[in-house]
């Protein structure tokens, strides 16, 4: 009677197309991801070409990041190119895995042709049974193999069974195999395996997804923070026309620039004395805004450093170009919200 039996892998061989299918779904969109784009030719942009002294302050600065982009430029590609490199000798290796599964051939066992006659299995039966009998030093398992054979090539009943089901003895047991290794389902290795499974998926996949959920709440589509959003329509609702100067007002109020929900903004403790410096120099800055956020600090912060940028001063320290790099560069993303 037919039956299923299910065993697992004993040398490594489904384990490994196993592991070959997942690598592969991994790491092919990951390269197209992950590989740097060529770069662009060197821009004509009026900003790399002027001869004013903060607009070649910012090229050189931006040129000295060059290095360390190519340095990273080259550790990514390496590492990709080592990934594939690694997923060609899997490869390799899976098509030297031989099948375990052959086809049950009596003809190939009495070493006959496919179209013998009973007279030609009968002589080579005999030659074979008189070379490998056990009483004649032969292997007993390869005489039980060859007088199988026999039967089923002999044996009407046998013969219907081995062309029906591929074996003379009619259905057998169907094996499945499963691609995982044998050691891993040994009990000698429970505590091991369930201490894994539960560290990979009751702690660190929950905090992945968690961390991922946070992150992608807080931002919309072009990657700007929601509440950004939210701050544009609620002053864009509230006032049908706004003034270029309540624009700027407005844009510095961008959550982009506030260091409790951006990290990348920088506070620098050189700011407490030179930013106060920098407010009073620019005229046009409101600091007594009774609006919120506008009487932020960080608001005034950005609104100063913008301001300094628009006035194209070119008497600040280096810590103050720093920093309206900085919020210039978010400002640019920011604004296409703000205008679109």
């Amino acid at each position: 009677m037919a039956g299923m039996k299910f065993e697992y892998d004993e040398n490594g061989g489904k384990f490994f197309y196993f592991f070959l299918s997942v690598y592969a779904l991994i790491l092919v969109p990951a390269t197209y991801w992950l590989w740097p784009k060529s770069e662009k030719k060197q821009s004509l942009h009026p900003e790399n070409i002027s001869s004013y002294p903060p607009c070649r302050d910012k090229y050189h600065l931006l040129r000295a990041s060059e290095p360390r982009r190519r340095r990273r430029t080259i550790f990514v590609k390496i590492a990709l190119l080592t990934a594939w490199i690694i997923l060609l000798i899997l490869a390799y290796r899976v098509s030297l895995i031989e099948t375990e599964h052959k086809e049950y051939d009596p003809f190939m066992t009495l070493d006959v042709d496919q179209g013998a006659s009973i007279s030609e299995i009968k002589r080579a039966y005999r030659e074979l049974s008189k070379k490998h009998h056990p009483d004649r030093g032969g292997d007993p398992e390869k005489f039980a193999n060859i007088a199988k054979a026999y039967k089923t090539l002999t044996d009407e009943e046998s013969k219907n069974n081995w062309k029906t089901y591929g074996n003379p003895d009619g259905p057998g047991v169907t094996h499945f195999g499963i691609a995982l290794p044998k050691w891993l389902v040994d009990h000698k290795n429970s505590l091991f395996v369930l201490l894994i499974y539960t560290g990979v998926f009751m702690i660190v996949l929950p905090v992945i997804i968690c961390i991922w959920w946070q992150k992608s709440a807080r931002y919309a589509g072009d990657h700007i923070l929601i509440d950004t959003i939210r701050l544009y329509h609620y002053f864009l609702r509230k006032t049908a026309l706004i003034s270029i100067k309540r624009s700027l007002l407005i844009l510095s109020a961008s959550a982009e620039f506030d260091r409790r929900r951006n990290p990348m903004i920088v506070d620098r403790p050189s700011d407490n004395i030179e930013l106060p410096e920098l407010f009073r120099e620019l005229t046009n800055v409101q600091e007594k805004i009774k609006e919120i956020p506008f009487q932020d600090l960080y608001s005034i912060k950005a609104r100063t450093l913008l301001y300094a940028h628009l006035h194209r001063l070119d008497s600040l320290s280096d810590n103050l170009v720093k920093g309206i790099y900085g919020h210039q560069d978010l400002a640019i993303i920011v604004q296409q919200q703000f205008l679109f």
